[in-house]
């Protein structure tokens, strides 16, 4: 299988620091996965950042982590977020923020040049219909490959977008739960260009390992700074963290 343009954008470039984003923005000091916080994590000098997408009830992609409004709204919101209206949805907030769409996002990554993880989520009620409007909208994006990496811990998923998108970068996740995976070539199997482990699962030889299957290797979610400098220096290509400036300060600037 010829390589995806979109996994050359992704590897990091030849003795520079990994590329930074922002895990749902620079979520600790503004309100997860909106378009506040993301430019919040793009102002503290991120190369991009991480965010998770699902439907809502009118089958729209909206940027939201959890299945329901809880957790984001201090529990004063039990709805299901697939279970609300394109009007239901425009009156949500979260610390005073609106719910983007993921066109939204995408506007804004245009705007400022910032790179996207878009992260589909697997506890959705509608599979097919979340990777094929996915692809639909990341189809429309001309720049796409250039900076937008696709990811989901669902293998089915993962191979399913590197079948829409050919030319934009596929991300397989992996957590500490799935440790036999980290034996397995998984990437290759999913079709993934690329692959996400949990920082915990890493170390120099686990890296290496999974570069015999995949173009590039990111990590998440790392807000440890000697952590951050450690996997850096190991050769990864991308660090999710909650606090990109925290993380940028630890990173050797003169590589940056």
């Amino acid at each position: 299988m010829a390589e995806p343009f979109g996994a050359r954008s992704w590897r990091r470039p030849q003795g520079r620091r990994p590329w930074v984003l922002g895990h749902r923005g620079a979520r600790t000091r503004a309100p997860e996965n909106t378009i506040a916080a993301f430019e919040l994590a793009r102002r503290q000098g991120a190369d991009g950042v991480e965010l998770d997408v699902r439907l809502d009830g009118a089958g729209r992609v909206v940027v939201f982590h959890d299945p329901t409004l809880g957790r984001t709204t201090e529990q004063r919101d039990q709805r299901q977020l697939e279970d609300l209206t394109a009007d239901e949805l425009a009156r949500v907030r979260i610390g005073g923020e609106p719910v983007p769409l993921l066109e939204d996002v995408l506007a804004w990554s245009h705007e400022t040049s910032q790179r996207v993880n878009i992260e589909l989520k697997r506890d959705v009620r509608h599979r097919a219909q979340l990777v094929l409007e996915v692809g639909r909208r990341i189809a429309r994006v001309a720049d796409a490959p250039e900076r937008v990496v696709l990811s989901s811990f669902d293998p089915v998923f993962v191979r399913g977008l590197s079948l829409l998108l050919p030319e934009v970068a596929v991300a397989w996740l992996v957590h500490a739960k799935q440790r036999w995976l980290a034996r397995a070539p998984g990437a290759r199997l999913t079709g993934a260009c690329g692959v996400h482990p949990e920082h915990v699962l890493l170390d120099r030889s686990s890296i290496a390992r999974y570069r015999g299957t995949a173009r590039f290797v990111g990590t998440w979610t790392v807000n440890d700074p000697a952590r951050a400098a450690l996997l850096a220096a190991w050769g990864v290509d991308t660090l999710i963290c909650d606090a990109p400036d925290e993380i940028l300060a630890a990173l050797d600037p003169a590589s940056g």
